[in-house]
Parts: C-alpha cells; sequence; structure tokens
C-alpha cells in the first residue's frame, strides 16, 4: 500500500465532497458547509492550511433521505455511506461518506474501528425553546459522546507509569461499552424536537453540543461560498453560526495548536488517484 500524505489526501475529500453536492442536487436535498470546513471557506477560500477533514450538516429530514436513497443509489461503487446502525465497526452516530479505495488508522480508534478517507455528515436537528429539560439533556448527551471516545480507546503502552495506570484503567473500565446502545440513546435524545417546526437547531450528536444551537433562520436562505475552486451552499449568517463556534474566528490559533489529526491513510492494494471514480 501507498501511503496518502496531507495534499492528497484533501484531493481525495475535495473529491467526495463534489460528489456528494451533485448527488444532493439532483435529489434536492439541503446540506451546509460546517465547522472548520465552513470556516475554512471564509477565512481561507478552502482547506484551514492544517486541516485534514471536511465536515458538513444536513438538517435532519434531508440527512434521513439522504441515507436511505444512498443505500439503493449509490454515489459511486466506490463511495459508501456509514454509521453504527448498519455497520458494526462504525462507531459514529452521524455519517461517514468514505471512499473505499483507500484505508486509514486514526491512533486514537482500536483496530477494528478503522475506516478510510472520509468526509463527516452531521444531522441538524430540532432544539426545544425555553424547555427546562434542555439543560440536562445537553449534559446527557455530553456524556454519551465522551463515552464512545473513551469505549472505542486503544490501550497504548508509555513510559510514565502513572499515566500508564490511567490508560489501563480507562482500557478495563469502558473498553466494553456497548457502542451500539450509546449511539441509539444519543439520536433517540436528538430527534425528539423536529427540524422543520423548531425555531432553534443544531448538531446534538458531537463535540461542543451547546456552540452548535442556534436560529433556523440561519439556514433557511444559504450562501454560496467558495471552497477550493468549487462552490458550496453556507448558512447565510456564517458569521453567527462560526461565532457560536469559535469565538474570534478570523484569528488564527496559535502556531503551536495549528495541527492535523493522529490520522495516517494509505491508497488499497491496486489502487490510487488513477483509477478514478466512476
Amino acid at each position: 500500500m501507498r501511503k496518502i500524505e496531507l495534499a492528497e489526501l484533501k484531493q481525495i475529500e475535495l473529491e467526495l465532497l463534489v460528489r456528494f453536492s451533485e448527488y444532493c442536487q439532483r435529489h434536492g436535498l439541503r446540506f451546509y458547509l460546517y465547522a472548520g470546513t465552513l470556516l475554512g471557506a471564509v477565512r481561507h477560500k478552502g482547506f484551514i492550511p492544517w486541516d485534514d477533514d471536511i465536515d458538513v450538516c444536513m438538517p435532519r429530514p434531508d440527512y434521513e433521505r439522504f441515507y436511505e436513497l444512498v443505500k439503493q443509489d449509490p454515489i459511486d461503487p466506490q463511495i459508501s455511506a456509514i454509521t453504527y446502525r448498519d455497520v458494526p465497526t462504525c462507531i459514529c452516530p452521524f455519517i461517514k461518506l468514505q471512499d473505499l479505495r483507500t484505508w486509514g488508522h486514526e491512533e486514537d480508534l482500536r483496530e477494528e474501528f478503522q475506516t478510510s478517507v472520509w468526509i463527516d455528515i452531521f444531522p441538524m436537528d430540532g432544539v426545544p425553546a425555553d424547555d427546562p429539560t434542555l439543560s440536562r439533556d445537553i449534559d446527557r448527551l455530553n456524556r454519551l459522546v465522551r463515552l464512545i471516545s473513551l469505549g472505542s480507546r486503544p490501550f497504548v503502552k508509555c513510559a510514565d507509569p502513572l499515566r500508564l495506570i490511567k490508560r489501563y484503567y480507562i482500557f478495563k473500565r469502558y473498553g466494553n461499552t456497548d457502542l451500539d446502545a450509546v449511539n441509539a440513546e444519543i439520536e433517540e435524545i436528538a430527534m425528539r424536537v423536529p427540524y422543520d417546526s423548531s425555531e432553534q437547531v443544531g448538531v446534538l450528536v458531537f463535540d461542543l453540543i451547546q456552540q452548535t444551537i442556534g436560529e433556523r433562520a440561519w439556514y433557511d436562505e444559504p450562501v454560496m461560498l467558495e471552497f477550493e475552486g468549487h462552490w458550496f451552499p453556507a448558512p447565510a449568517d456564517y458569521d453567527a453560526c462560526l461565532t457560536r463556534l469559535y469565538g474570534d474566528y478570523m484569528t488564527p490559533p496559535p502556531e503551536k495548536d495549528r495541527v492535523p489529526h493522529a490520522f495516517q491513510v494509505w491508497w488499497k492494494d491496486g489502487y490510487g488517484p488513477e483509477e478514478e471514480l466512476k
């Protein structure tokens, strides 16, 4: 297998995004650039230079429709949409759209949870207004998301005895967690309020839950933003979205924090960029 370096990894991910966007246009599905990808489009007109992934979000009705459509009408034979619902080795309560020509390794995941090059597709759900249970639900969701992280970690030995003990404890305490049950509970809580009848919406199935919650009106009339020479839909009030997520988002972080994810990826034997997607 040949290793894929950062510049080539970004091109594979960009191709996935382009193909996903074309598919959504054909089927009338709503989606938006999200998180670091939205930030990259606004600040850099493309990838954040040290970033190595792509995130989009979809209103829950469009997300569920896409998930069902793509099973019957795949984007490409070498592109697969997976979640925990039907792939036992997927630990995510959101879609990973992956390029099956590749194989990847994330350092903070056990071997059985490894995957291919992917882009993340997050569902957006409704958020109840003035509901006294909201804070409790967000706390529960944050704990469940954390549990997925703890339950999927490998046990990695190290020289520091205190860190070794902590790692061993986490592995023994959480290593046998029923991650499917955790993901199912995350989805059950997230989907309680319909997207289209809610004034507030958010990505409730992953990190920074409180910071993702905002006005549905931010998304109702999308704008097109440039990303690596292509144009994709983004929230009309992307400034409000990014400020909510990152604060002063136009100021890059310190040099020491400009690092990619701990992820390595290779072309599978017999594949490479010359074997184009259909």
